[in-house]
């Protein structure tokens, strides 16, 4: 082996693990419909408490979530390889089972699915658009209720003598 091909061995190996990480961090999707599991292919840890499909792809770059378990807020956003007509049944189905109450659907070419957590205290708007192939994909945004049992519409109640 000549000193030339010897001294980019180096190189050689450190491009392959760096794509082999990207690899790995690329999909963290998940292999069951509740968030609360951790490990190798399962949703993110710090989130449960909401209905999510087998085999989604988390889209890390458009989600952010703040705090755990089942009182986190922020955003999940994934892909999934099923048809936008079956998540929306599946998420319609699945939230109640989590403690969520529907308060608002739509289905559409990008569907709105609203729900209220159990305590009232916490809102998930889930929006479902078509892929351009197949597939679809999900943005969950779970933000803090402005209104104690009901949303508030922005304006102050009415009080009656």
């Amino acid at each position: 082996m000549s000193k030339a091909q010897f001294s980019r061995i180096p190189v050689v190996v450190m491009v392959a693990v760096l794509a082999l990480a990207g690899c790995n961090s690329m999909n963290i999707g998940g292999s069951t419909a509740n968030a609360g599991s951790s490990g190798s292919g399962g949703p993110p840890p710090q989130i449960s408490g909401i209905a999510l499909p087998e085999g989604y792809s988390l889209d890390a770059d458009r989600t952010i979530i703040l705090g755990e378990g089942d009182r986190w807020i922020g955003r999940l956003s994934y892909s999934i390889n099923t048809s936008a007509d079956a998540m929306f049944d599946f998420i319609r189905s699945q939230m109640a089972n989590h403690g969520w109450k529907e308060v608002a659907v739509v289905r559409a070419e990008t569907s709105q699915l609203t729900y209220l957590s159990g305590d009232a205290d916490r809102v998930a708007s889930i929006l479902i658009t078509r892929s351009t192939l197949y597939g679809s994909k999900v943005d969950m945004t779970v933000s803090p209720s402005s209104g104690s049992g009901s949303i508030s519409s922005g304006r102050a109640p009415v009080q009656r003598r």
